[in-house]
């Protein structure tokens, strides 16, 4: 037995410990990073497999009348020829403000009042002074009156040697005197009604009009404010109220001095507001600002509406489309049916025209009817309505249903 025992401690002592072999021990050390590695890889392609793609888009839109004719395009803001901002032409407290914005206001208008109390007051002053000069005047007349038969008596006394002649000098001085002093009081009675004239005339700048017919655009001064004689944009420091001529619109746009030479006097234009996408108004072409805005390189060209406008207002959003020739008017009152999109929105899709659509953030292919090409467009004869956000140039391996993310064209 003890033999046995012996023997068995011999063999266990021959026996190879591979637990602890140098190459079992670097394979257990890299084993459980090597794993890790893998998941943190396999979270990562997960993650992107599912994460939406960017694409980018633009919108179907319908074309604008006179697309056919346009020579150029550009964009601007509607301004009114006449736009002032009413100012006194004396300084002065003001008390009266007769109107608010919006009010419609005819020339002549009184649209503001200054204390006049000054003014008042210099009348009466001036009153005076004329009433002081008329009795001066007839002072001196009298007293010229006078000086003439003095005059007139020595004389006939010198020539009968009665009076010496160094008395009939001092009696003509005398005479000349009493004539100058008529003449100065007369002077003085003229600058005195003058005076009462300018008094008068400062009490007429005591109340404001509006110097043409307009709209009051904005109100700048309030009952109370002290005003200078001053055309000023701040309120309170001179201007009462912004005045504009809604009868005389027209659209100020800024077009590239590459384009300039595109452009004539007198040529037909059609703008398109912004507020009014509906609507088309009938333009003309006026004169080129003769000056070139170094930073942007464009200059500005003033558009005039045919007709006045209803509802413009200035500084609302426009673009004009200048004409090659005059649209026809049946073309203007009938709706434009041409439906566009970018020509790299039309792609096969099982073997047909299609744009893929964009629909709350998942796509979905939609077959279209594809007309002519129109420069970068194509005409859909049949597929979704203006407005519709459509994918450009998508990639093949788009497909229904997906999540995207979206770019807009331009952005």
């Amino acid at each position: 037995m003890a033999e046995a025992q012996a023997a068995r401690a011999r063999l266990e002592a021959l026996r190879i410990d591979r637990s602890t072999h140098p190459r079992r021990r670097r394979l257990r050390r890299w084993l459980v990073p090597a794993v890790l590695l893998f998941l943190v890889l396999a979270a990562v392609v997960m993650g992107l497999a599912g994460r939406a793609p960017t694409v980018r888009v633009a919108e179907v839109r319908e074309a604008r009348p006179g697309e056919q004719q346009t020579e150029l395009s550009a964009a601007g803001y509607v301004a009114s020829k006449r736009r002032s901002i009413i100012a006194p032409l004396i300084p002065g407290r003001l008390v009266e403000v007769t109107v608010e914005e919006g009010d419609a206001v005819q020339k002549g208008q009184v649209l503001a009042r200054l204390d006049d109390r000054d003014a008042r007051v210099a009348i009466l002053r001036a009153e005076s002074e004329v009433l002081s000069a008329e009795a001066r005047l007839a002072g001196a007349q009298v007293q010229a009156l006078n000086a003439r038969r003095t005059a007139a008596r020595t004389r006939r006394l010198a020539s009968a040697g009665a009076v010496a002649p160094a008395q009939l000098q001092d009696v003509e001085t005398a005479n000349r005197a009493a004539i100058a002093e008529g003449r100065a009081a007369e002077a003085q009675l003229g600058a005195a009604r003058r005076a009462v004239e300018a008094a008068r005339l400062q009490l007429t700048h005591t109340i404001v009009r509006a110097p043409f017919a307009g709209t009051v655009a904005r109100k700048l001064a309030d009952e109370g404010a002290v005003l200078a004689p001053a055309a000023l944009e701040q309120a309170n420091l001179g201007g009462i109220v912004e005045l504009v001529d809604l009868q005389a619109l027209e659209v100020q746009a800024e077009v590239s001095e590459e384009q300039l030479s595109r452009i004539e006097p007198g040529q037909p234009a059609l703008i398109f507001l912004d507020a009014f996408p509906d609507r088309v108004f009938r333009a003309r072409t006026g004169t080129v600002r003769p000056a070139i805005d170094r930073s942007k390189a464009t200059a500005q060209v003033k558009v005039e509406f045919l007709s006045p406008p209803a509802s413009v207002l200035p500084d609302m959003g426009a673009k004009v489309s200048f004409l090659s020739q005059e649209v026809p008017t049946e073309e203007l009152e009938g709706k434009e049916e041409d439906l566009r999109v970018p020509v790299s929105a039309v792609v096969p899709v099982a073997g047909s025209p299609s744009v893929w659509v964009v629909k709350d953030g998942r796509l979905e292919h939609q077959p279209v009817k594809v007309g002519e090409r129109r420069e970068e467009e194509v005409v859909l004869e049949e597929g979704p309505p203006a407005g519709t956000q459509v994918v450009l140039a998508p990639d093949p391996r788009l497909r229904d249903g997906r999540r995207v993310k979206v770019r807009t064209e331009g952005g």
